[in-house]
């Protein structure tokens, strides 16, 4: 089955004629003929009744045509997509935010931000620190949303404050009941497991670190290299983890989470020479919603 094939077949069901059909597509009687009779020969029927000068169309003929027109609909469906895409291509704003949390916060916060804005189409997408901030450096995020800390520098990302979440200690509920206070745990590690950047491990440690010392003790740290990892042996007791209330894993059953009554900021981070039209929208209207809350 051709595409000429095809065409030829619409043209004897527009005009009920092989002569106009060959007038309409510029070629040759015999050429219609040629092409309808293979098509017919491929799909084991007859598309055309042949009665002296009369021709009809069988069932099986309306059958191939309902096809073609549900395939043109579809078609052309699919090129308007494809022209408001490319239309919207240089609009997309892309973010990137922490493998662990729970995808309702952020979004609900970028719509936000975004309300008066419904031309700005984004995308949000997970990944565990190091590749988030390794993706904002190459260019693949325009913007990344996190927790950590960073301090502008003219070679390094630039942050905005947005909002504030509690933070708190994840724990096994079933090992450690009737836990009241973040002291009662004082004797477990904290589980890391974002080691690999050293710098920002230091300053993750240094936070929970101040958290604890407000309860009177000094945390233990121990090094894992995967969440999933920290989150096992967290539900097997061997120690605890550090998490926002944006965290997922703070609702799971499995866990219990007792807060350290602080407040970590949430931050855009990005890099101002790298600054597109739409993540420059983004930064002004986070900028507004901070200063509303404050």
């Amino acid at each position: 089955m051709t595409k000429t094939q095809l065409n030829c077949f619409s043209a004897v069901l527009r005009t009920l004629s092989f002569t106009k059909a060959s007038n309409l597509l510029y070629t040759s009687q015999p050429a219609i003929s040629k092409n309808i009779s293979k098509l017919e020969e491929e799909l084991g029927c007859r598309l055309f009744e042949r009665s002296g000068s009369t021709l009809t169309v069988t069932e099986a003929g309306w059958l191939l045509n309902d096809y073609l027109e549900l395939s043109e609909r579809e078609f052309q469906r699919t090129l308007e997509e494809i022209r408001r895409v490319s239309s919207n291509a240089g609009r997309v704003l892309k973010i990137g935010c922490p493998e662990t949390w729970n995808p309702h916060y952020p979004l609900r916060l970028l719509r936000s931000l975004l309300a008066e804005h419904p031309e700005v189409q984004f995308t949000l997408e997970s990944y565990r620190l190091s590749e988030l901030l390794s993706r904002l450096s190459s260019g693949s995020f325009d913007v990344i949303i996190t927790h950590e800390f960073y301090a502008a520098s003219p070679m390094g990302p630039t942050t905005c404050p947005v909002t504030d979440t509690g933070c708190g200690m994840l724990y096994s509920p079933e090992l450690f009941p009737d836990v009241q206070n973040p002291e009662q745990l004082k004797d477990l590690p904290f589980l890391v497991y974002d080691d690999d950047v050293s710098k920002l491990s230091k300053r993750f440690s240094g936070v929970i670190r101040e958290c604890c010392a407000e309860f009177g003790f000094r945390p233990r740290f121990r090094s894992t290299n995967q969440a999933s990892v920290a989150l096992f042996d967290t539900a097997n007791g061997k120690g605890v983890m550090f998490f926002s209330d944006w965290d997922s894993p703070v609702t799971n059953p499995i866990y219990g989470y007792v807060s350290l009554q602080r407040q970590l900021p949430v931050n855009l981070i990005y890099y101002p020479e790298k600054l597109t039209a739409e993540a420059t929208t983004l930064l002004k209207e986070a900028k507004k919603y901070r200063r509303k809350a404050e």
